[in-house]
């Protein structure tokens, strides 16, 4: 039970976080504006600095053993969520179908994740947690761009996404052990720093602006949150009691999965013209849900971690 402690330690301070941004966006003090500003801030600049510097600091590279089972779990989470998905909501008129199933499937995987695992268990966890971003980006802008706005996938966002860029810098430096002077690494390293508190304050706020009164009747988010943050990572955490993968993996890609409805449902609703109160329901309710699940599920997997003697 020991490490237990930490994991609700970790969590209790982020959702402190997330609450000063609700309480600064109630008073005026961050803008609409200023959430949209931080936000690019923190895809474009800090994301790729974070898995950059967790790269940087792991000492030993990790096996080829589990850089394929980095880059198959998160694959496995997601395609257990299509699954999901597609058995649900067959009565939804479509705007509300592509959605729901759009929130099911697609977890806040980087933006809430990353700074979970971050925080929860460490550099380590970043820089394997960073496959999981690569490829929820590769399914989101292929499987889920297609949904939700009918064209063909857009492989170029998909590809030239701040996870991917992030690992291109980053595992060349870390596989090739090079030493990098201080004037690079620190600054990298103080971006870095910036991603857990900008991402918690940027949550708190997009959850103050939510109507969440035009969704408490709503059957269709209930269900939609319940599959996303306990029926997916639930079954996805049986798949890697089966898979076992170093401990550091097991947590980071569980609690990526175990993440509330990503922000994206939201801009690819307004984008193509689908419901976009409904994705930002689906969004508000799954964040506000997550102060419950993601700490249970990073203490079951923690627990289980133990029980199964996965180091």
């Amino acid at each position: 039970m020991g490490s237990v402690g930490p994991v609700f330690t970790q969590v209790a301070i982020m959702m402190l976080l997330i609450a000063v941004g609700f309480v600064m966006t109630r008073l005026g003090m961050l803008t609409e504006k200023g959430s949209a500003e931080i936000t690019t801030l923190l895809l474009r600049i800090v994301t790729p600095c974070l898995i950059v510097n967790a790269l940087l600091g792991i000492d030993e590279p990790p096996s080829l053993g589990t850089l394929l089972m980095a880059m198959g779990a998160p694959a496995a989470a997601l395609f257990i969520a299509i699954g999901i998905s597609l058995l649900f909501f067959k009565k939804d008129p479509p705007e509300r179908k592509k959605v729901l199933r759009f929130s099911v499937v697609f977890s806040n995987a980087g933006f809430m994740g990353l700074p979970l695992v971050q925080g929860i268990v460490g550099d380590r966890g970043v820089a394997l947690g960073s496959f999981f971003v690569v490829t929820f980006n590769l399914i989101c802008w292929t499987y889920g761009y297609t949904m939700m706005s009918g064209d063909k996938p857009n492989l170029k966002a998909a590809l030239l996404n701040p996870g991917v860029i992030g690992l291109v810098i980053g595992l060349p430096i870390c596989f090739l052990r090079l030493r990098l002077p201080g004037v690079i690494t620190q600054p990298i390293a103080l971006l870095a720093g910036l991603n857990t508190p900008l991402a918690m304050l940027v949550i708190g706020s997009y959850v103050a602006r939510a109507d969440l009164k035009a969704f408490v009747r709503d059957a269709g988010v209930y269900k939609a949150v319940l599959l996303r943050m306990l029926a997916a990572p639930g079954i996805f955490l049986l798949f890697l009691i089966a898979l076992r993968p170093e401990r550091d993996l097991f947590l980071a890609n569980l609690i990526q999965a175990a993440a509330p409805v990503a922000a994206n449902c939201v801009l690819f609703a307004v984008e193509y013209g689908r419901d976009s109160r409904l994705a930002s329901g689906t969004v508000a309710f799954s964040t506000l849900a997550a102060v419950v699940t993601i700490p249970l599920f990073a203490v079951v997997g923690s627990l289980t971690c133990q029980a199964l003697g996965i180091v």
